[in-house]
């Protein structure tokens, strides 16, 4: 069986992750995902918070491409703890429109179950456009689990 888990690097979420992972099953293939998405930005965030991003990389080490960075700092800690306790994964990093690029990973590595992480947001952005997890859910060929933070994760992250 193959799992799909989708990771957007909040902390709500991984811990929502972490607390999962104690749940399941050791037989199983796992993969974490995450979708870098506006790079335009990124490229002006570069240039207006050039200081921080410099000892961003200092901690990060010498990459040499957005999607290692990604990988090194919101997806490896979380595959280091689910190789902990004894479960395998892999890492993905995908570039480009979330939901897309999520869909694009089910339907190209065949996966059993997506699993998603969801913080509970009625802002008026997202009222306004679908959400990641709904476009997921509405259009995946497969099972859909949607893990969501305990609400004092959610209030901590808020603060």
């Amino acid at each position: 069986m193959k799992v799909l888990v989708c990771f957007d690097g909040s902390p709500s979420v991984m811990e929502g992750v972490k607390c999962a992972v104690k749940a399941l099953r050791r037989d199983i293939d796992y993969t974490l995902l995450y979708v870098l998405t506006e790079r335009g930005i990124y490229e002006s965030y570069k240039r207006i918070f050039r200081e921080d991003l410099e000892r961003i990389e200092t901690l990060v080490g010498d990459v040499d491409s957005e999607k290692k960075a990604a990988r090194r700092i919101f997806l490896d800690p979380l595959c280091t703890h689910m190789r902990e306790q004894g479960l395998t994964v892999s890492a993905v990093v995908r570039e480009g429109h979330a939901a897309e690029e999520i869909l694009d990973e089910v339907r190209e590595g065949h996966y059993d179950i997506v699993v998603l992480g969801d913080v509970r947001s009625f802002s008026a952005s997202r009222l306004l456009v679908r959400s990641t997890v709904t476009q997921v859910m509405q259009n995946a060929r497969t099972c859909v689990m949607v893990i969501r933070p305990a609400r004092m994760h959610i209030a901590q992250q808020n603060h």
